[in-house]
């Protein structure tokens, strides 16, 4: 090969290497600055998120304090409950409810469903704990088999509470902890 042939040969190959470099340097700078621009995205809505996570935490465990000793026991469930007992009950379930919206709103998906399942539990246990309180008021020939099973029912639901809130707990640390830097 002639000396011309090979300088234009050398020639060649240095700007198929240089452009090579070019790119492969233009994508890893690309990709630098999304992993940074999704990392700076999750910083900001970390705040806001651990907010509503803690606010959301401190009502379900308000619910918690109230229900935790007939967990599981439903002889330790009452037969009879007063109105404000209930209303107590209702307002701690409906603030639980209220907040899992706003948790459901922050996501991201896992605890989305997390904060929406704790909300519905904590109206169901509400809503069971005055039927119960209701069939009690107006006993007139009511059925105490059906009375034990609703309250097997509120200390079954308060069971799951108590694990729904544990996990959620768990995937709302996991959430905060996501820096970006992760697909």
């Amino acid at each position: 090969m002639d000396a011309g042939t090979a300088a234009v040969l050398g020639a060649l190959v240095g700007s198929v290497a240089t452009i090579g470099a070019a790119l492969a340097t233009g994508w890893a700078q690309r990709e630098g600055v999304r992993i940074t621009a999704r990392s700076e995205h999750r910083r900001e809505r970390r705040e806001p998120r651990q907010g509503a996570y803690q606010e959301f935490i401190s009502s379900a465990l308000s619910l918690h304090s109230q229900i935790h000793v007939f967990a599981g026991e439903a002889e330790l469930v009452p037969e009879a409950i007063s109105s404000d007992e209930y209303s107590q009950f209702h307002a701690l379930a409906s603030a639980v409810e209220q907040k899992s919206i706003t948790v459901a709103l922050a996501g991201p998906r896992e605890v989305t469903e997390a904060a929406l399942k704790i909300g519905r539990l904590s109206i169901d246990i509400a809503s069971n704990i005055g039927a119960v309180g209701l069939i009690h008021a107006n006993d007139e020939g009511s059925d105490e088999r059906f009375r034990w099973k609703m309250r097997k029912v509120i200390a079954d639901h308060a069971v799951l509470f108590e694990s729904a809130v544990d996990n959620f707990v768990l995937l709302a640390q996991a959430a905060l902890d996501d820096d970006g830097s992760r697909k």
